[in-house]
């Protein structure tokens, strides 16, 4: 059973929406919490409990069933008197590469022109990959992907809906030995696939309170990943629309994020074709609030969907996810 799974990506996907006044008081606040999960998952890069093994370059991955644990963590201290915030939560980069990083971060609110915020970032509790994907017909060993960074970012900007967010991160694969199996391949080529390097992601967008207790917040993104591989670094280019509703008793965001990525070099191992791919994703959640009659008690229900066509289909990839669990607030 994984640690983190991509239910906490569909669960806190929409957080770009539904970002939180710093309280008028004092003290510790936020949520914790633990639930349980599955995923259906297409892929040939994500390390799964049984897609140990690929029988071909040439074809489309197969799907394999995941479960996994679910925390929810969103911890804060808040010193009012400054409207300054310490924060420890969880950020979501990429829900369609189930790609979620916790941050520590500090939150400061600059009279009526917003709030200003800076983390540390760190993401490697369940980022095992492959050392090689590219392997056929062995089983294929695993290795750890990780990542650090910092994160900037800026709510109601100028007193508005407007919002953005820059994170930089460095990835590192413990043991990188893509297209070391592949007889044949150079070492200039094989450097081509070198999966560590440097990702950058930048996400704006508008929040719209358009009904009491309603926001509606399309968004765009640009990201860049540059990696030691010339074959694996691209740029992307995205939109999103996330919904959000909260009352006393109940809370339901729905979440919808298109994505084109755009390769910079060719792949040596598919006759020289780039990966670009169109990929989008939706996730829908809920919360129910004062469970049985706790009023710090909620219990959730998170699902998503996710796909990705890529120009090679060895890199193609389909997500379904499923998960529940209890929530305590204070």
């Amino acid at each position: 059973m994984r640690t983190i799974g991509v239910g906490l990506s569909a669960l806190l996907a929409a957080q770009l929406a539904m970002a939180d006044p710093i309280p008028e008081e004092n003290g510790f606040s936020g949520s914790i919490g633990l639930g349980v999960g599955g995923n259906r998952v297409k892929s040939n890069l994500f390390k799964g409990d049984k897609n140990q093994r690929t029988n071909s370059l040439n074809s489309a991955p197969e799907s394999h069933n995941d479960s996994f644990a679910l925390p929810v963590l969103d911890l804060s201290y808040t010193f009012a008197a400054s409207r300054t915030q310490i924060v420890f939560d969880s950020q979501i980069h990429d829900p369609l590469g189930m790609d979620d990083t916790l941050e520590l971060g500090v939150r400061q609110q600059v009279g009526n022109n917003g709030i200003v915020s800076a983390g540390l970032l760190y993401g490697g509790l369940n980022k095992n990959t492959w050392t090689d994907p590219y392997a056929v017909g062995v089983d294929r060993d695993g290795t750890k992907r990780k990542s650090t960074g910092v994160l900037l970012g800026w709510e109601n900007i100028m007193g508005t809906g407007f919002k953005a967010q820059l994170t930089q991160r460095n990835i590192k694969i413990d043991d990188e030995r893509s297209g070391q199996s592949v007889a044949g391949l150079s070492a200039a080529d094989r450097a081509t696939l070198n999966r560590n390097g440097d990702a950058t992601l930048l996400k704006a967008g508008y929040e719209w309170a358009f009904a009491p207790n309603q926001t509606l917040t399309p968004g765009l993104s640009w990201g860049k990943d540059k990696l030691d591989g010339g074959a694996m670094s691209n740029k992307s280019y995205g939109l999103s629309l996330d919904y959000a509703y909260s009352s006393d008793l109940n809370t339901l965001s729905a979440g919808l994020q298109f994505r084109k990525q755009r390769f910079d070099q060719s792949n040596p191992l598919f006759g020289n074709k780039k990966a670009d791919s169109k990929a989008y994703a939706v996730d829908l959640n809920y919360l129910r609030h004062q469970l049985f009659g706790e009023k710090a008690l909620s219990a959730f229900v998170s699902a998503a969907y996710g796909k990705s066509n890529a120009d090679i289909s060895f890199y193609d990839a389909e997500i379904r996810s499923l998960g529940v669990g209890l929530i305590y607030s204070f």
